[in-house]
């Protein structure tokens, strides 16, 4: 017996210095956000579908396309500033920011709730997160920076927790306003949290106190301009994206009960599981060696508290999916509501024995990740490959005068206006460049956006490999219009 558990002590190893690990984590994720950055930049000097939705959208307006708030848009055009109107530079620098201020957040607001060993855990459980260890990793834009304003709710709460008074009360008000000003569907999370803190008596004193005004009064002043300009908006400009919910998903037809959103309840289902379902069995299982299994971190009500935000959530959302008939819920759309799911999964299920395994696998995880991301952009065929530089090196050669580049795919059309430095608006002349892929050429935007125009020259076609190791080769073609076409203008393809 004695032998035995000298075997298992070599086995586990000593024990885990979690506030050494503390100590260490805010240093390894800036090294490890740095490092995305740079791999961004290495891989690919174009923009891929979710990068491109920002050329010719950030004018600093109220509100923008896809029904989206302002701020990541502003966020983007302040980087833009920084960088000289580096696109990909910039893109990159606001998306993997806020995923180590996520990760940040996560870690800081754990560990001040519940210790040293539930700041590691939270960050040990977002690597089983896919939503955050694969996809925010190389694409998302508004889903990342909303749920960095769900998690800094919590982050404000545990600041008041500990006493931070006025100070809390601002950051509480701070991040209820970077919410509403990202995503509109940040408002279930919100309503959901406070919630269930009024349900939880302890809470309910912390937080519903005469400082709660504080919080009210900056999320007011700074959402009341977007508000208002939502209102004077036509409704498909700030809820067109509920449309999306009513896509019908192919496998869950035969579950589709008219009037009820039956099968939405399944889609929700599945894209719940998918967020968090990994973390948790993973979770489960790396407690199982332990015995007696440590008792949860920090405060019941806390993590009642998480809990019921989720739980609150999610029954709201299932309402509307089951009374408004949706049958789609990507698995974006559960970003705010499972937002607080590392830090809970921290204080409800601390490891002992299996902490080291744990923490061996996440760490892998946050690795292969990037590795995985490198290999697909290197040898396969991401659109962010396309040969974008040749296409805009083409139309430049063919006419140099600045015009609208308009296509049939949004990241086509953005990538070449942003090569050419062209304005995505209409230029005086009112000249359209029109771009598509092979030989479907766009006849829809074709008759919508180049009504009253004439062309100019031949259709041109550009065939290139792609930007990578592939070695594909992709064509592109383009036709310019003007409403004042010029005489003698040369044209070249590529």
């Amino acid at each position: 017996m004695l032998r035995r558990n000298i075997d298992l002590a070599w086995l586990d190893g000593p024990p885990i210095k979690w506030t050494k690990l503390a100590q260490r984590a805010p240093k390894a994720i800036i090294v490890y956000i740095t490092a995305l950055i740079i791999l961004r930049l290495f891989l690919s000097r174009f923009l891929e579908i979710d990068e491109a939705q920002f050329v010719g959208q950030v004018d600093f307006g109220w509100n923008y396309g896809n029904s989206h708030p302002p701020l990541y848009n502003w966020l983007v055009r302040l980087a833009l500033e920084l960088t000289q109107w580096n696109w990909v530079f910039s893109v990159a620098l606001v998306r993997l920011s806020l995923l180590g201020l996520y990760h940040w957040l996560s870690f800081d607001a754990a560990r001040r709730l519940a210790g040293d060993r539930a700041g590691i855990l939270a960050l040990t459980a977002s690597a089983f997160l896919p939503q955050i260890v694969w996809m925010s990793i190389q694409t998302t834009a508004h889903t990342i920076l909303v749920m960095v304003a769900a998690v800094g709710i919590i982050h404000a709460y545990a600041l008041m927790r500990e006493g931070r008074g006025t100070a809390a009360f601002a950051w509480f008000g701070f991040w209820a306003a970077v919410g509403g000003l990202a995503k509109y569907n940040f408002f279930i999370f919100l309503v959901s949290f406070l919630l269930a803190a009024a349900w939880t008596p302890g809470i309910r004193r912390q937080l519903f106190r005469r400082q709660i005004w504080i919080s009210f009064a900056i999320f007011a002043v700074a959402f009341a301009p977007v508000a208002v300009a939502s209102l004077r908006a036509p409704l498909a400009a700030t809820a067109g994206r509920m449309e999306k919910l009513a896509h019908p998903v192919n496998y869950l037809q035969p579950l589709d009960v008219p009037h009820l959103g039956v099968d939405g309840l399944f889609s929700l289902s599945i894209s719940t599981f998918l967020w968090a379902g990994p973390a948790l069995i993973i979770f489960i299982i790396g407690r199982t060696r332990d015995h007696p299994r440590p008792a949860p971190d920090g405060d019941p009500e806390v993590r009642f508290l998480l809990l019921r935000t989720i739980l609150i959530g999610l029954v709201a959302f299932a309402g509307l999916i089951l009374v408004a008939d949706y049958h789609s819920v990507a698995e974006r759309y559960m970003a705010p509501i499972l937002a607080p799911t590392a830090i809970l999964l921290a204080l409800s299920l601390p490891q002992i024995l299996g902490a080291r395994n744990i923490l061996g696998i996440a760490g892998l995880a946050y690795i292969l990740a990037p590795v995985a991301v490198a290999v697909i952009a290197l040898f396969a065929t991401p659109r962010y490959t396309f040969p974008f530089d040749a296409v805009a090196q083409s139309i430049r050669a063919q006419n140099p005068a600045p015009a609208l580049i308009v296509s049939n795919r949004e990241d086509d059309a953005a990538n070449i206006a942003a090569l050419l430095r062209w304005p995505p608006e209409r230029g005086a002349a009112n000249d359209v460049v029109l771009v598509w892929q092979d030989e479907n050429r766009p006849t829809d935007v074709e008759n919508d956006l180049t009504a009253g125009l004439l062309p100019v020259g031949p259709t041109v076609r550009v065939t290139a490999p792609l930007r990578n190791y592939n070695g594909k080769l992709r064509t592109f073609n383009f036709q310019r219009y003007s409403s004042a076409p010029p005489t003698g203008v040369p044209n070249s393809g590529g």
